[in-house]
């Protein structure tokens, strides 16, 4: 039986830990803040803290710590954080975002394709063997940027389309317009004909609410360490006034 480290014991690596243990088929060691005493050999360490300007030292630190196998990085991180990591430690070492939704991050797991981000060949088909012991669906992608990337892409998608249905409710009660009507029934009814006539340009049926949480707007937060985009400006600053809206009823 293989020994399997989880780092970070958030939602993301408590739900990791149950399905490890559900699989019963690996011995499981728990790490979160504090420090703990193993004196076994780590084949796999599974990294899930979350992001921090000095995440790739921490990281690093744990690697040097415990000497596993096989490193899986499943923290949303600044793309390229993947291969410094991987360069400074020249271990075995994949990126695989999470994705799900709060707090059923479990059922996501088993849910949705697990995407890996091989630094190498053989960390990717090790990883792969790993998570599909674990139920999982995995698809290997050609390097961590494109996992690093596709995470935050998916969350900003989201913000974005949350954005766009705050402009519509702004525009609707300028015109003294019923926002169900206007929008949301719009987007239904437009949805059941596109399922069976062109299913891939089904519409989000979105609330226009203020967009809270620690996924959306901290990973456009990431993202813009290293990119200037008017449309990642543009979800931050109708999210700001949304706050302010709602903040006056």
């Amino acid at each position: 039986m293989k020994n399997v480290l989880v780092i970070g014991l958030g939602e993301v690596g408590n739900a990791l830990c149950q399905v490890i243990e559900d699989s019963g088929k690996y011995k499981l060691f728990k790490r979160d803040i504090e420090d703990i005493k193993i004196n076994e050999e780590i084949e796999i360490m599974h990294i899930c803290i979350p992001y921090m300007d000095n995440f790739a030292g921490i990281a690093a630190n744990y690697i040097k710590k415990y000497n596993p196998k096989l490193v899986v990085i499943n923290s949303t991180v600044r793309p390229g954080t993947t291969k410094a990591i991987y360069d400074k430690t020249k271990k075995s070492m994949v990126h695989s975002p999470v994705r799900g939704k709060h707090p059923e991050i479990k059922k996501g797991l088993l849910l949705f394709v697990k995407f890996i981000g091989p630094a190498d060949k053989k960390s990717g088909e090790d990883a792969k063997k790993h998570f599909e012991s674990l139920g999982m669906k995995t698809e290997t992608m050609k390097s961590p940027m494109e996992t690093e990337l596709g995470k935050i892409f998916g969350t900003t998608y989201y913000g974005l389309c949350i954005a766009y249905h705050q402009e519509m409710e702004r525009i609707c009660k300028k015109f003294n317009a019923d926002f169900k009507q206007a929008v949301t029934r719009f987007n239904e009814t437009y949805n059941d004909g596109c399922k069976i006539a062109n299913p891939n340009v089904v519409r989000p049926v979105l609330y226009p609410g203020f967009i809270g949480g620690h996924c959306v707007m901290p990973n456009i937060g990431i993202l813009k360490k290293d990119v200037k985009s008017d449309f990642l400006d543009m979800i931050e600053k109708s999210n700001e006034l949304k706050k302010k809206e709602s903040d006056k009823k």
